[in-house]
């Protein structure tokens, strides 16, 4: 299970979204791919840095973090930074690949760019973007239909 832990700045930022749907949204491609025995819990704690870099901190154990850039606005981008950085976690807790010069090098925006796990994030990006916010939607929509059926009706029947 993937639960989201955002700061206060970024909570303050994207008032409109329910964290906690979200983190089910992601549990859902979490729990897809990670195919242990003993499932594991993670909670990934998503910070606002200074800058226009947003990056996922690899092999950092057990204190997971995404960091997002200041300058992400709008709720699509926000998605977008969040699946890529996400598959960047799936990469590292999931499918176990270590972070080398042959498969990640930054020392070149040229050579990032075609760094196989970068490849990987941007495609992964593409592909899931639409059923993510479209599965987000949904989830969000059944929780305000749940909590309207499920009003306690006791006294008034």
């Amino acid at each position: 299970m993937v639960i989201f832990k955002p700061d206060k700045k970024l909570k303050k930022r994207f008032k409109q979204l329910d964290w906690q749907s979200l983190s089910c949204v992601y549990s859902l491609l979490f729990d897809s791919v990670y195919k242990a025995q003993k499932k594991r819990n993670y909670i990934i704690r998503l910070i606002i840095t200074t800058g226009t870099d947003s990056y996922y901190v690899f092999q950092s154990g057990k204190n997971v973090r995404i960091n997002i850039s200041e300058v992400i606005f709008n709720e699509i981008t926000f998605h977008r930074t969040l699946l890529h950085e996400f598959r960047h976690f799936l990469q590292d807790k999931a499918f176990k690949i270590p972070i080398t010069k042959s498969n990640y090098d930054e020392t070149t925006y040229k050579t990032y760019m075609r760094s196989p796990i970068e490849i990987d994030a941007r495609a992964y990006e593409k592909l899931t973007l639409y059923k993510v916010t479209r599965a987000y939607n949904r989830m969000v929509k059944l929780k305000k239909i749940f909590s309207k059926i499920s009003i306690y009706k006791g006294n008034t029947l």
